[in-house]
């Protein structure tokens, strides 16, 4: 599973990647075809502030959530914690019970 972070950096290797394709002293040699598919491609391209600032939107309306995650998260564990209490009490309990009822059968 891709994180969100990977994609950030993805696009920017992506970007960068093609203007070293259209760049002959980055890398010689590249058909001419070449180059003009990766300058196709980095024409709607985002341009680097436009990728940092998609990202610090996306790590801005997420860390909310994150927060909210672990509070939920923490508030589940409790709520497991008085579940495994409230069990331990009534096996207490039906084994009380049991014996109580043992001693009666043989009185």
């Amino acid at each position: 599973m891709t994180l969100p972070n990977e994609w950030f950096i993805s696009m920017k290797k992506n970007r960068q990647f093609l203007f070293d394709l259209l760049n002959p002293n980055t890398t010689p040699k590249v058909p001419k075809e070449v180059r003009k598919r990766a300058s196709e491609c980095l024409k709607h391209f985002p341009m680097q502030p436009e990728i940092d600032d998609l990202e610090r939107m996306y790590n801005t309306s997420h860390k909310d959530k994150n927060i909210i995650l672990g509070e939920t998260n923490k508030e589940l564990q409790r709520v497991a914690n008085e579940i495994l209490l409230a069990q331990t009490s009534l096996s207490k309990m039906t084994n009380a019970l049991q014996e109580f009822v043992n001693a009666k059968e043989k009185d």
